[in-house]
């Protein structure tokens, strides 16, 4: 019974038994001719009966103020179940229905991405990060990919680039990572080995509004922090300054582990990016390849790169691999790690876990 309900009924109740003692206290008075023993006895009981009622009233209101208190924080949170109708309202809103000084187009292609969202039309996609020369698959990357009424998939290009001039590409980001981070919880208890890394745009970490409701949805769900590495890229690695980077030890405290990707030099200060607990780092293939062909120097400047990440703790991974012919050089260099089509496309989540289930199955 609600709390509420309790407070009411015992309290009609225990007045209503005071009434009755009063009633028969004053009949027996009366009755015995005001007698002081009985008078004594029956005032003892009016004022137990009142104190009672009090101390219990007292404490079902504490006890009713403290629940109430528990459910309005609780609200705060959204919820870790993608399957559940009114997870959508609390999560951040998508603020599309005015696009001021927008073209035509771009309002409709926003509105089909705002339509996509609250309609729930979102798809985990993962790529396969896998160990060399094995490539036996280690970690996926997380892709997200919107559908409109009709199920065609919405592109990520022309809806940014319409986001973008709308001035609402923060906004956009933000619900997509949160889904993303949603989606990744229900692949199910059997695939919890997997790291998965999850793209994190600039927009993310200077939302301050955003960003504590995103910090209380990875506190509630803390148990996802082994399971996720969150992944920016390297423009938006460069420009972090004091409170993005405050932001991100915040994340950090909660046990999530980051990477950087796009890599355009080999002279970051690896040190500094491994104590904001940075752990991969992406390179792309041709940038590698172009340095370890461009002459002796080239050459060193690679070596050099790869023995500060080994000195830091820093994993490399070699991204965007799409040719044979490129495997036998990058295997000379010493990579530990590969990603890109030739070692599997961008797929549905379930595509990749099915087939690592089957071949669990098969040895």
């Amino acid at each position: 019974m609600h709390f509420r309900q309790r407070t009411s009924r015992y309290s009609t109740a225990v007045l209503f038994l005071a009434g009755i003692n009063g009633v028969v206290m004053l009949a027996a008075a009366v009755n015995s001719q005001f007698r002081p023993d009985v008078e004594i006895w029956l005032g003892a009981a009016l004022v137990a009966s009142l104190i009672l009622h009090a101390r219990a009233g007292f404490a079902l209101s504490l006890a009713q103020r403290e629940i109430d208190m528990l459910s309005r924080e609780t609200k705060k949170l959204p919820s870790d179940k993608e399957t559940e109708p009114e997870k959508s309202a609390s999560l951040p809103k998508v603020d599309l229905s005015s696009v001021d000084g927008a073209s035509a187009d771009d309002a409709a292609v926003l509105e089909k991405v705002k339509s996509a969202i609250e309609g729930d039309r979102f798809d985990l996609y993962l790529q396969p990060i896998v160990s060399l020369p094995q490539r036996k698959t280690r970690f996926f990357e997380s892709f997200s990919r919107l559908r409109d009424r009709d199920g065609a998939i919405l592109r990520p290009a022309a809806y940014l680039d319409a986001a973008e001039r709308a001035n609402r590409i923060g906004a956009i980001d933000n619900l997509i990572l949160l889904r993303a981070v949603q989606a990744l919880r229900n692949l199910g208890s059997e695939n919890q080995h997997y790291q998965i890394f999850c793209n994190i745009s600039p927009a993310t970490i200077f939302d301050e509004d955003f960003f504590t409701r995103f910090t209380d949805y990875l506190d509630a769900n803390a148990d996802l922090a082994p399971r996720i590495v969150f992944e920016f890229t390297y423009p938006a690695v460069e420009m972090m300054c004091g409170a993005v980077e405050t932001n991100l030890e915040a994340i950090a405290k909660r046990g999530y582990a980051f990477s950087v990707d796009h890599v355009r030099r080999f002279d970051l200060n690896w040190k500094k990016l491994n104590d904001r607990n940075f752990r991969f780092v992406k390179c792309p293939s041709a940038l590698l390849l172009s340095e370890n062909n461009g002459g002796e120097q080239a050459r060193m400047r690679v070596k050099a790169f790869r023995e500060r990440l080994r000195e830091n703790d820093i994993d490399l991974i070699v991204e965007k691999v799409e040719f044979e012919s490129h495997v036998p050089e990058i295997l000379t260099l010493g990579i530990d790690y590969g990603q890109g089509d030739l070692f599997g496309a961008p797929r549905p989540a379930q595509f990749y876990l099915n087939q690592d289930l089957a071949l669990a199955e098969a040895s």
